[in-house]
């Protein structure tokens, strides 16, 4: 469908400095997204309706329209959400961002001609099946333990240990090889692995294992969320671990410093996410913004949400269509389309993944501060 222009949207695009594409056609984003569930956290949804709200506001453009259920968190569920979806016109559809789901839901969306766009999504399985119709919204895995391995060496880590888990992926399992590979690489050390499964309330068999081990580890990686990471940060300080624990956007939960409790306990504790949230950015603004326009925001995931709104809705209109497949050229194409967790998202290097810097964050007397925020200069081989 080609977007129609009026005389009035022609204003408000020129003041706007877009093309002359306004009309009243319609993008629709289906979303089974995590409204409860163990995943609910890390939502998107309030973050895409903000952005959508605030389009549709401007009136430049294709109209945005949210189509949200709940997938309780449940791969299945989400899967048949999506189906609902794509038999109800939607021209892009997201589900819970791991390849249980997604990859069933691309399969699904490819004889429509949709897109699947994944927010949060990391793991890199989505980028090796050669599926044509997926966008991640987030940098792979293999760049984000990159980036940390990076940013802690630089702060003194030498002697890693890993924890891995195989209960989400690649994103629990794999992403922790992938910062060890990083951090040999600038000439740390690896010196040992140990497993562990979601949903642990007592970490000391692997705390005593970790006492018993020579050398010593100054630094641990885990790639894994709460309440897990926030007992296990309280509980490796009380038996007198004092190194760097460092991990993945599952840390980037707001509560992430209440479950912690003690603001000394957050020294050394560093993650890699998706954008800098609270140390007053240009994120942290848009999430006020969107708080004071009654939206019930959380944190980075919510910004990444409001991302697939607004280069979907960009990519609309430099496409000149609502159709789903030029909407895809155009968020493939060069020069990129604008982002709230970056300037500008370019998809034209990877196709499926985005180019953007990657946020180290480590805190100061309980404090979010930014350590690092580029591209790591190595990331390991994932393909």
């Amino acid at each position: 469908m080609r977007i129609k222009t009026t005389g009035i949207s022609l204003a408000v695009t020129a003041a706007l400095g877009l093309p002359a594409l306004a009309s009243a056609d319609e993008v629709k984003i289906g979303m089974a997204a995590s409204l409860t569930g163990a995943f609910a956290p890390y939502v998107e949804v309030e973050g895409a309706r903000c952005e959508a709200a605030r389009l549709n506001a401007a009136g430049v453009g294709p109209k945005m329209t949210l189509l949200v259920e709940d997938s309780r968190s449940d791969p299945p569920l989400s899967v048949t959400l999506a189906q609902k979806f794509l038999d109800e016109g939607v021209q892009v559809v997201t589900g819970i961002p791991f390849p249980d789901s997604l990859i069933p839901i691309a399969q699904a969306a490819e004889p429509y001609g949709a897109i699947v766009f994944s927010a949060p999504n990391t793991q890199v399985e989505m980028q090796v099946t050669g599926l044509t119709n997926f966008v991640a919204g987030a940098v792979p895995d293999p760049v984000n333990g990159a980036a940390t391995a990076e940013a802690v060496y630089k702060a003194g880590g030498r002697n890693a240990l890993l924890l891995v888990s195989a209960d989400n992926g690649s994103w629990s399992e794999k992403l922790p090889v992938w910062f060890g590979e990083a951090f040999e690489h600038h000439g740390g050390k690896v010196v040992g692995t140990l497993n562990y499964s979601f949903g642990v309330t007592d970490w000391s068999p692997q705390i005593a294992q970790i006492k018993g081990m020579n050398p010593a580890p100054d630094v641990i990686h885990i790639s894994s969320m709460l309440p897990d990471v926030g007992i296990l940060i309280r509980q490796l300080r009380s038996n007198g671990f004092t190194g760097f624990i460092v991990g993945s956007d599952g840390f980037d939960d707001p509560s992430l410093e209440g479950a912690v409790g003690d603001a000394a306990a957050l020294d050394k504790v560093m993650f890699a996410t998706h954008g800098a949230t609270g140390v007053g950015s240009d994120i942290d603004k848009f999430l006020d913004d969107c708080r004071k326009a009654g939206f019930k925001v959380q944190g980075i995931f919510d910004a990444l949400g409001a991302d697939m709104v607004r280069e979907t809705h960009a990519a609309a209109v430099k496409a000149g269509s609502t159709d789903a497949k030029a909407i895809l050229e155009a968020l493939r194409a060069e020069g990129g389309n604008p982002a709230v967790t970056a300037p500008i998202a370019s998809y034209a290097e990877h196709g499926g993944y985005p180019v953007k810097a990657v946020p180290v964050i480590g805190f100061k007397d309980g404090k979010r501060m930014v350590i690092s925020n580029e591209m790591p200069s190595f990331v390991p081989a994932w393909q």
